[in-house]
């Protein structure tokens, strides 16, 4: 019998945006007996309007089929470590967060999580948080990094990369590094770049209050990742650290040249400078 014919129980553990756009998409596709938990119960009655949730993470996951870890990346191990003491010798366990080195390293001290745990993580989100922001359609045609354990049974990836077929999502296998190096560059260095100029434009605005006046499309596109989840991503620059700084070193170096050519005024600079960013963004498309 395949993943999809046999009524499997599944246990979101971490029901915000990822988890409950989770619990909506699999709804949507149906054969599943979704369970989900939040640490907090304010976060438990939120998430009982996507899925029934239960009072405590053992009942959660005890005899679950698949656990969907969910919540920030710092509480990836400490689950793991719960969590062993309630798998079945089938179940499958997947994360959804950003940093997978980190993860890895852990998950690594936990003595035969390799034949359970396949570390994940989607490019897919929004910057408001909570299960409230929830979509069924989150994961539809996103691409799902997948970073195995050293160890990880063939037949276990495969059941993850079905797992995220079976909801329009597209599963890629990376080494973890490159993982987390590629993330740095396109994810994580951009949302500490929102967040430094958010906090810059604040203290504009604190001496200069019509200054709000001058925000416009552009300004809200480039800040609007700033309105992310704190807690995540404090967990993120943490863990990822060591990679974001190599890419804000060499962005801390165009801005220098930046300055340079601002006080040359070099005209001829500028409109090489603007055409190579507009061609390089149009390849984006």
């Amino acid at each position: 019998m395949t993943d999809k014919m046999k009524k499997q129980k599944i246990a979101i553990i971490g029901v915000g945006l990822l988890g409950g756009s989770l619990a909506l998409a699999l709804k949507k596709r149906g054969g599943s007996q979704l369970v989900g938990w939040n640490h907090r119960a304010s976060s438990r009655r939120k998430a009982a309007k996507l899925l029934p949730v239960v009072p405590t993470f053992e009942k959660a996951v005890h005899g679950a089929d698949i656990i969907l870890l969910c919540g920030h990346s710092s509480s990836v191990a400490p689950s793991l470590w719960q969590a062993m003491l309630y798998l079945k010798a089938e179940t499958l366990v997947m994360d959804v967060s950003s940093v997978k080195g980190e993860v890895v390293k852990e998950a690594g001290h936990i003595k035969g999580i390799e034949k359970f745990f396949v570390p994940c993580h989607p490019m897919a989100g929004k910057e408001k948080s909570g299960a409230a922001h929830a979509t069924a359609d989150l994961y539809k045609n996103k691409f799902i990094f997948i970073t195995p354990l050293k160890g990880n049974p063939k037949t276990l990836v495969q059941r993850a990369v079905r797992f995220w077929k079976g909801i329009g999502a597209i599963p890629l296998i990376i080494d973890a590094r490159l993982h987390d190096r590629s993330v740095a560059l396109t994810s994580h260095l951009p949302h500490l770049l929102a967040a430094a100029y958010m906090n810059l434009y604040e203290k504009q605005e604190a001496r200069h209050a019509g200054i709000r006046r001058a925000v416009g499309s552009g300004f809200r596109d480039f800040t609007r990742i700033a309105g992310s989840n704190p807690a995540m991503w404090t967990d993120i620059v943490e863990m990822n650290g060591n990679e974001i700084e190599d890419f804000l070193t060499g962005y801390i170096q165009n801005l220098q040249s930046l300055r340079k050519n601002l006080r040359k005024g070099n005209r001829r600079h500028w409109l090489s400078f603007f055409e190579k960013a507009r061609t390089a963004r149009e390849k984006l498309q």
